[in-house]
């Protein structure tokens, strides 16, 4: 190649990074064209680089057909396209048990997309598979992202193998394994870990009040965060809604509302996350109407905060016809009700003796067809014949339950104690 041809190449590729750095689709589909035409010199490296652009811009068919174009793809072409599809688990799958001899980038990029689709037995099972492999190499995005996934299942294992090769050096595997330890229940040892770690980052201080708030820890949460903000480190909205869930813990509402007027400030008070908590808060120290307050200033409501204040509306009988119009308004939104969603409305129904709304509720959530927790709507359901006098409905659905815990028998036997059925109390026994 003579060398005004080598400087246009070097020009050329210059030009393709920079429009892949910033994701400049135009230049890039320009830049595409001229290679298309053979103006440059065709190779792998270029063509991945294309490939990049079209997969951060979301133009996964693009992608697709360009992979299919390159006549030999290497492992980096394969990668890309991986990464391309990280949100969709299933996909991602097959992308990867297409490539040939897939490295550590390609195990490190599926166990992400399992880790945030939640598919904590995939992440474990591929992470026993690249072990077997032969590729040992785990770095520490591999740890992370196994922990991240397996919500709290062997993370005392990963935290020894984090150990013993050197990987808890990384502060973000001692953050995944901290997140790890809250999601299994073990505080103590989040706790341990954190005091042991001899470097923090403002991600380690978020986590560890994260797992103090969702064990009720309020005092240790609230402590950990007076600290932070004493040593000037940032915090994000899921610290502030942690907070918000310790003085919900402590029964603390004059702490609550002084902690919210310091969020008003900031205007934080509007975002999903510490609305939910805010809300949470306000509905179970029995000021109600401040609830519905700051749901009405959160401009774009999203499932999680309807879920919170039709159960902020279902904790008190005198409001709990509000909690099903919310949950009608919701719906009429084009939310899709949840497991959640059908617990609090249906205890809502409980409140009110209701037992014509209950059936409506109960029909809906069959037709729902819930994916995950439906042993939790079912129990619900149990709850709500009972205290609706419906004794025999709840009955028949609670032997009709393919799966039941100790809240399921608990309902029944509370249902026939109720209304002075000892003997069949007895039978679920």
């Amino acid at each position: 190649m003579n060398e005004p041809s080598l400087l246009l190449l070097c020009r050329f590729r210059d030009l393709l990074k920079a429009s892949v750095a910033v994701r400049d689709l135009a230049a890039g589909e320009s830049l595409h064209a001229l290679y298309v035409k053979s103006l440059v010199p065709h190779s792998t490296y270029l063509s991945n680089h294309f490939l990049l652009l079209y997969s951060k811009c979301g133009l996964l068919r693009r992608a697709h057909h360009l992979f299919d174009e390159i006549p030999h793809p290497n492992v980096f072409s394969h990668n890309a396209l991986l990464a391309a599809h990280a949100r969709r688990p299933d996909l991602a799958a097959r992308i990867f048990d297409r490539i040939p001899a897939p490295d550590l980038v390609s195990y490190n990029t599926l166990l992400s997309a399992f880790a945030i689709g939640g598919r904590s037995r995939d992440a474990l099972e591929l992470f026993s598979r690249m072990r077997r492999s032969g590729l040992r190499d785990a770095d520490g995005f591999t740890l992370s992202s196994v922990v991240s996934a397996g919500a709290g299942a062997g993370v005392d294992q990963l935290h020894a193998l984090a150990v013993s090769t050197g990987l808890d050096a990384y502060v973000s595997v001692n953050n995944s394994v901290i997140s790890g330890y809250g999601k299994g229940g073990s505080v103590r040892s989040a706790e341990k870990l954190f005091d042991e770690m001899l470097v923090r980052d403002e991600v380690s201080w978020n986590c560890m009040i994260v797992v103090c708030g969702q064990h009720r820890e309020g005092a240790k949460a609230l402590s950990l965060f007076q600290e932070m903000v004493r040593r000037d480190l940032r915090v994000d909205v899921y610290t502030l809604a942690s907070v918000l869930t310790a003085f919900t813990a402590l029964e603390d509402l004059p702490g609550g509302a002084q902690f919210h007027a310091r969020l008003i400030k900031s205007a934080v008070e509007r975002n999903c996350h510490v609305g939910s908590g805010l809300i949470d808060l306000y509905a179970k120290c029995g000021r109600i109407r401040d609830a519905r307050k700051v749901f009405d200033e959160v401009s774009e409501p999203d499932l999680v905060l309807w879920n919170t204040i039709i159960s902020g509306y279902s904790l008190n009988d005198e409001f709990s016809e509000e909690g099903l119009n919310c949950f009608m308004k919701m719906r009429r939104d084009g939310f899709v009700p949840d497991d959640c969603s059908f617990v609090c409305t249906i205890s809502a129904c409980s409140n009110l003796s209701s037992p014509s709304q209950g059936r409506q509720m109960h029909a809906l959530a069959i037709k729902s067809e819930l994916p995950s927790n439906r042993i939790s709507v079912n129990n619900a359901l149990v709850n709500m014949y009972s205290k609706c006098g419906n004794v025999e409905d709840a009955q028949k659905l609670f032997e009709r339950m393919m799966e039941r815990n100790t809240v399921s028998y608990n309902s029944m036997i509370a249902g026939f104690a109720h209304h002075g059925l000892a003997v069949e109390a007895l039978g679920p026994f």
